[in-house]
């Protein structure tokens, strides 16, 4: 029987060091293969009916997304009870970012005469109007059809600032669309289904001129009684 000395038993130091850079390059190799780039997608403006009359300036506001939907990756479907999310695509850009352009735009569109920015645009100018959206669904829903909830908010303004509970449009929607076959197809009825709340909207802001009168007229009546009021 032939016996190996202490030396020729234990693996040398140079041995284990080899053998472990190779399984390093081995776990490296299996991770580069399994995560890729995913596929980025944005939100596009889809043109709508102009019309004349709106407000000077216009801010479209963060919107406020359900925290289900504020992630990276796309939500694809959203049951009620379970998000399915895409396992490679996700938004080009936060969903609340993409959501306040996409509806800046198409507000512009629809109010030719109207400069609309959104909230985190460098713009100095003192809004004539807020839009603000609140989501809760943006995705296909239940039904098999492309959903969006959210609750939509025209709020006229004074001196640049919300001119309180008075004036202000609020109401619930729910628009639906189409059933689609991929994330280029959701993007795309996303875009559309905006498009549609863009139209309440801009029908809305096209009022706010008129309310900006009244609002400011109450104003006015409300500092001349509290003059009388002191002088009293």
């Amino acid at each position: 029987m032939k016996h190996l000395s202490a030396a020729q038993a234990l693996p040398t130091r140079r041995s284990l060091l080899l053998g472990a850079a190779g399984l390093g390059v081995m776990a490296v190799t299996l991770t580069a293969c399994s995560s890729g780039s995913p596929s980025l997608y944005t939100l596009a403006v889809v043109p709508g009916q102009a019309q004349a009359g709106g407000p000077r300036y216009v801010e479209v506001r963060q919107p406020t997304i359900a925290s289900g939907l504020d992630r990276d990756r796309m939500v694809t479907k959203d049951t009620g009870y379970k998000l399915t999310v895409a396992s490679n695509d996700a938004w080009g850009d936060s969903l609340a970012g993409q959501i306040s352009r996409a509806m800046a735009g198409d507000l512009a569109q629809r109010l030719p005469g109207t400069a609309v920015f959104a909230e985190n645009d460098a713009v100095t100018t003192q809004p004539d109007a807020y839009v603000e959206l609140s989501v809760t669904r943006f995705a296909e829903g239940p039904s098999g059809r492309v959903e969006i909830e959210a609750a939509l908010s025209v709020q006229p303004a004074l001196a640049g600032a919300p001119a309180g509970d008075e004036g202000v449009y609020l109401q619930r929607l729910h628009v639906q669309g189409g059933t689609v076959s991929g994330s280029v197809s959701l993007a795309q009825e996303l875009s559309t289904l905006l498009g549609q709340i863009a139209d309440t909207a801009a029908a809305q802001l096209r009022l706010v001129p008129a309310q900006q009168q009244q609002l400011a007229e109450q104003q006015r009546q409300q500092q001349a009684a509290a003059v009388r009021k002191g002088h009293k």
